[in-house]
């Protein structure tokens, strides 16, 4: 279900997110950022585990992402150029999360299957997108990437399955599934309270200017008012 709804949306919003250059740029920089988070996170998770086999196929991982985070940024900056205004992207620079530590490794692998599989749903309806509207080249990159997305959703979840059993596997990833969802709901009710706080700023600046016009007409500053202390009184003694 979850995952329907990831493609579906991913096809609703295509025109609206990559309607110009823009736009395509920004997004296509998200992903970068993204990708090389995945990347740090992967990395700590190789030093940490115990199993020298899994630690190798989180090393494989991490290269993966750390060429697709390339990929996406070298896209990007060249959509960039190509927009109305012509912009710049900053460097990509992510943070790791940590997330093998927050979560461990089984409650990790489970995030990192289901983050696969929720990116591969989202890049496939991508692919379809640009293809309907002859964006070739758009629709090579994520074409690309998805080959490696869906080996990585594959082995991730072998090596849950592997690691927890059948049962403490599938509870995994219903746990991962539901702190996902409240993750994602803080992060969106951040991204609302910093919309709201910015525009009752702007606000309360535009309402506070014709105030103060209003007080400067009705109590004018007059000159050549004298303050206690100044030249011509006595000093205190």
């Amino acid at each position: 279900m979850t995952g329907d709804l990831t493609g579906a949306l991913a096809r609703l919003l295509s025109p609206l997110a990559w309607r110009t250059p823009a736009r395509s740029a920004r997004k296509l920089y998200a992903f970068a950022l993204a990708e090389q988070g995945s990347m740090l996170d992967l990395r700590l998770a190789a030093a940490r585990t115990s199993s020298p086999a899994r630690a190798a196929a989180y090393l494989r991982h991490a290269d993966d992402e750390a060429r697709h985070a390339q990929m996406f940024a070298r896209r990007a900056a060249r959509l960039a150029g190509e927009a109305r205004r012509p912009f710049a992207l900053p460097p990509v620079r992510a943070d790791s999360e940590r997330l093998f530590e927050l979560l461990g490794e089984r409650e990790f692998l489970a995030f990192v299957h289901v983050g696969e599989e929720r990116a591969r749903r989202q890049f496939e309806a991508y692919v379809t997108w640009f293809k309907g509207q002859a964006r070739d080249q758009d629709a090579a990159l994520f074409e690309t990437i998805l080959v490696d997305e869906r080996r990585h959703g594959e082995y991730t979840r072998a090596l849950l399955f592997a690691l927890a059993g059948d049962v403490e596997a599938r509870r995994a990833l219903r746990r991962v599934a539901r702190w996902e969802l409240g993750r994602r709901w803080l992060r969106a009710g951040r991204f609302v309270a910093e919309r709201v706080y910015l525009a009752l700023t702007l606000a309360l600046y535009v309402l506070a200017a014709p105030l103060a016009l209003l007080v400067r007409l009705v109590r004018p500053i007059r000159p050549g008012l004298r303050v206690e202390g100044s030249a011509g009184l006595p000093a205190p003694k």
